[in-house]
């Protein structure tokens, strides 16, 4: 369970910018040449369903305690944004690490199990560079000697013809009630998957599947198709 809502913390905050990474109580401060924002698990309920995430945001002396609230007042809004209760303390100095600190506890409710904790999937993925916020998974295999043929102006194969290589994708969405289903996108398109290894962007793709698997918790969209271009980064 924790590791998942660290990595949901992570994850948004990097998506905005922000330096983040893993801290731990007692951990001393690093040596840092700007902003960065240190996250651990203050504490859980598992009765009312709670999780507790303290965020701590360190600043180098240089900055300033006014500036090193301002970037704390950022973080709030970037997690109540995500609907977190956030009560943010103040700023403090550490002489010893020549740091200011501000803590944010972020409480985040409704977590009953892992499965619903585990909202980012450990890569962003991007469909003509704008990111997909639900993708839970993504699978590609090479093929060779074989592509597709489409129809002008449709989705639909009509055949196939002679290349040297493509890649069969799969993409795989959970988008919770209430939210948006991202819009197809039409003809061909580029889907890029980040890591923190490396950037990997296909190109010339087109879906030939599109499932949806109606659920109390929303809706399941998986998504399959070709590439005929891809790489590496």
């Amino acid at each position: 369970m924790g590791n998942s809502i660290l990595e949901l913390v992570l994850r948004i905050l990097r998506q905005q910018g922000l330096i983040a990474d893993i801290a731990y109580p007692g951990q001393k401060f690093p040596t840092i040449s700007g902003p960065v924002s240190a996250v651990h698990i203050a504490s859980v309920d598992r009765d009312n369903l709670t999780v507790t995430i303290e965020v701590s945001v360190i600043c180098p002396a240089s900055m300033g305690g006014t500036q090193c609230e301002v970037e704390a007042l950022r973080v709030t809004e970037i997690l109540r944004g995500e609907r977190a209760v956030c009560v943010q303390q103040g700023c403090r100095y550490d002489g010893i690490a020549q740091v200011y600190v501000v803590d944010i506890l972020a409480t985040f409710t409704g977590f009953t199990e892992e499965a619903n904790c585990r909202i980012w999937p450990g890569f962003y993925t991007y469909l003509n560079n704008v990111q997909l916020t639900f993708v839970t998974g993504f699978t590609e295999e090479e093929t060779t000697g074989i592509q597709a043929e489409f129809a002008t102006a449709e989705h639909l194969v009509k055949g196939t013809s002679q290349r040297t290589r493509s890649w069969s994708i799969q993409l795989e969405e959970q988008i919770p009630v209430g939210s948006p289903e991202p819009a197809e996108p039409t003809g061909a398109f580029e889907l890029k998957i980040v890591t923190d290894k490396k950037t990997e962007i296909y190109s010339q793709c087109r879906w030939t599947q599109i499932r949806r698997e109606f659920s109390p918790r929303g809706i399941r969209r998986i998504r399959t198709g070709f590439a005929f271009l891809r790489e590496e980064v």
